[in-house]
């Protein structure tokens, strides 16, 4: 059951950018389509639906993340009674949050269907809510686990591939349906088979490609092997108030509304797909961490994570520094012809822009924590966020809306970020907080001033096809720029972590 770290990280993330890449750009097509044949409003119910659903998986309460963890040590050594008796455990524990999700989704569809501040039937808002729920609840109660035991043997591309395939197929569907001017409640009813298709072929997949897994009735000592769900569920609490909170406060509030919200969403959509190319170069080698933890000390795991920290703080720098620039322009043309609400916000994007900076810089520290089995430390940082950012994100509402929101988000991300990154590097890894500041400094200070300098050049960008060009070009003025950071701060770094790259081709090579 043993497989190559690296070669298995290497995997993860050329999946998981081409996962990002196939489902942004085909869903921000399909997102400009509904904005133009059926307006703002539809566009933002469902990407509130989306966020309801977010919210919902609070009751996941951490559960696959902590079977992760107890995978582990069996998965490394071979030991398949007792990684079925884990798995028998989490699939037990899925169902029940599986029929719990479902009962909780219909809740809130009602809820939300007499709270919303929007224009649209309301039994259309209930059905489309409730369309965005019955997915994620299937999802719960029939793959989960065996989603869980892809992860815990680092083939999270496995999941991904299938995805792209079925998502893939969904939008372009949509994108069909939508310019054969198809009805607005089949966009969300396709989105829904394809999310139900990809729980079936993940399943199928595990079924037919590892045999020895035997999911029954009996699990053995598995149940207790699975620790620290409560400590982890504050870390859901919080991912979930910092994800979703906006967009649904924006919904229901007499200010704003789904017109809003779509607004807020447009931009959000943007740079989640910029963060999900970060975190699926960042978040794959996390396992490979979590195993390396179980079975070596700790200052060997350390030679490795400032590789990590130093790729992660790296990509950082070049995509988002590249979507900062753009973004601006990119709006201005993707809402051409809109003119139910206007969507050019200088504020936002660069609100949004440094709180993805720095929410993504303290993964590298987040995830070490959690791999390590250390659910209790990340539980009371997680949870003095969650205070924070209620506190801050109802006092923002008030005084600034969308603004104060947005301050809000960024004030918890640079706490949660020194929560996190100091206690890595000053205390799990004893006085290495030097090292992070050597690693962190010179892309944080050239990327304020790099991207001041270019949003001041005046581009004129009147098309996709323009746009595209100087997405390359400054694309690749700032891969330069890192690598002229790397000669001057990171040589060694640099090398060794090009050394481990170059094995990795010739390892597949071979």
């Amino acid at each position: 059951m043993k497989t190559n770290r690296s070669i298995s990280s290497f995997y993860n993330v050329i999946s998981a950018v081409a996962l990002t890449l196939v489902n942004g750009l085909l869903g921000i097509v399909v997102t400009r389509l509904v904005i133009m044949h059926y307006g703002s409003d539809f566009n933002g119910l469902n990407a509130t639906a989306n966020q309801i659903v977010n919210v919902l998986l609070v009751l996941e309460g951490g559960f696959t993340l902590a079977s992760n963890v107890a995978l582990f040590a069996p998965v490394s050594a071979g030991d398949y009674p007792l990684v079925n008796g884990i798995l028998t455990a989490t699939r037990k524990k899925f169902r029940t949050i599986g029929v719990v999700f479902l009962c909780a989704g219909m809740v809130a569809a009602a809820a939300y269907t007499m709270a919303v501040n929007s224009g649209l039937p309301k039994a259309f808002i209930a059905a489309v809510v409730l369309m965005a729920v019955v997915p994620q609840a299937f999802n719960l109660y029939y793959a989960t686990t065996y989603r869980v035991f892809l992860q815990a043997q680092q083939k999270e591309y496995i999941v991904s591939m299938i995805t792209i395939l079925t998502v893939g197929a969904g939008h372009i569907a949509n994108i069909i349906l939508i310019l054969a001017g198809g009805p607005m409640w089949l966009v969300r009813f396709i989105t829904m088979m394809a999310a139900l298709l990809n729980s079936l072929l993940i399943k199928a997949y595990v079924k037919h490609r590892f045999q020895y897994i035997r999911i029954g009735t009996d699990t053995g000592n598995g149940k207790g092997m699975i620790k620290g769900t409560n400590d982890v569920l504050v870390q859901k609490v919080t991912g979930v108030v910092y994800e979703s909170a906006p967009i649904v406060f924006l919904s229901i509030s007499p200010a704003g509304g789904t017109l809003a919200a779509s607004v807020y969403a447009v931009y959000n959509n943007v740079f989640i797909m910029v963060k999900s190319l970060l975190h699926g170069m960042i978040d794959a080698p996390r396992m490979g961490i979590g195993q390396m933890l179980a079975e070596r000390p700790r200052e060997d795991v350390w030679k490795v994570f400032r590789q990590y920290e130093y790729a992660a703080a790296c990509a950082v720098f070049i995509l988002l520094a590249t979507a900062y620039v753009l973004i601006l322009p990119f709006i201005k043309i993707y809402t051409a012809g809109v003119d139910d609400i206007g969507y050019y916000d200088a504020q936002i994007a660069m609100l949004m822009a440094v709180t993805a900076a720095i929410e993504m810089l303290h993964i590298p520290s987040g995830h070490l924590i959690n791999m390590a089995g250390e659910f209790k430390i990340s539980r009371n940082f997680q949870a003095i966020a969650c205070a924070l950012l209620l506190g801050a994100m109802y006092a923002g509402k008030n005084t600034a809306g969308v603004y104060g929101m947005l301050a809000a988000l960024l004030l918890t991300a640079v706490v949660l970020a020194v929560l996190e990154m100091g206690y890595v590097h000053m205390k799990f890894f004893e006085k290495k907080l030097p090292e992070l500041c050597r690693v962190v400094a010179p892309f944080a200070v050239l990327g304020v001033a790099i991207c001041a300098v270019e949003r001041r050049i005046p581009v004129r960008i009147n098309g996709y096809f323009d746009f595209f060009l100087f997405g390359a070009v400054f694309l690749c003025i700032h891969t330069a720029a890192a690598c002229m950071i790397s000669l001057i701060f990171h040589r060694t770094l640099a090398i060794s972590l090009f050394s481990r790259a170059k094995n990795i081709f010739r390892k597949r090579k071979g």
